[in-house]
């Protein structure tokens, strides 16, 4: 849990989240997903996953949780559509 203008923030293994903007992030700027929550690890508590599957750990401090689905989302949810049209098609 982080805290940002005295709001309590959960993250949660598989929220969509954003690097926040730092010369020293890989990636910042970038969306992926939470893939694993570890506090002990000394490279970073949270092990972000993006698109192009890469994976980086990042504290919790350099996370913001994106309340909007990615925009692959909708890209895959066209090409389903595409495919079914093309299987009722057939």
């Amino acid at each position: 849990m982080i805290r940002k203008n005295n709001e309590a923030i959960c993250l949660r293994n598989g929220d969509n989240v954003q690097i926040r903007r730092n010369r020293r992030s890989p990636y910042a700027g970038r969306s992926g997903v939470l893939s694993a929550i570890e506090p002990n690890d000394p490279y970073g508590a949270c092990l972000v996953h993006f698109d192009d599957g890469m994976q980086f750990r990042y504290g919790m401090k350099e996370l913001e949780k994106v309340t909007a689905p990615s925009p692959h989302f909708y890209q895959r949810a066209i090409r389903v559509l595409i495919e079914l049209r093309r299987s009722l098609r057939a």
